[in-house]
């Protein structure tokens, strides 16, 4: 009985000492956060936004004329098989 009485109260007083620095330790990991997210607009180089023109060349990514033909011919083929 004491015993338990023991380890309970040694546990709050462990608990109550350690709130401290897990409050300190969220306040410093917040602030942290907020540096690293301010930082990187300030250390941004202006010329980083720009895009060489030369480089630019039209693509057709998705192939979309072949897309839409074979979309058709898949429903083309559904319908047909239908009862």
């Amino acid at each position: 009985m004491f015993r338990d009485g023991l380890r309970f109260a040694l546990s709050l007083l462990l608990f109550a000492l350690s709130l401290p620095l897990l409050a300190i330790s969220f306040l410093i990991a917040a602030l942290c956060t907020g540096v690293v997210a301010i930082v990187p607009g300030f250390l941004k180089r202006k010329d980083q936004d720009t895009i060489a023109l030369q480089m630019l060349r039209a693509v057709d990514e998705f192939e979309f004329e072949e897309a839409m033909s074979a979309y058709e011919a898949l429903i083309a083929a559904h319908v047909w098989r239908q009862p």
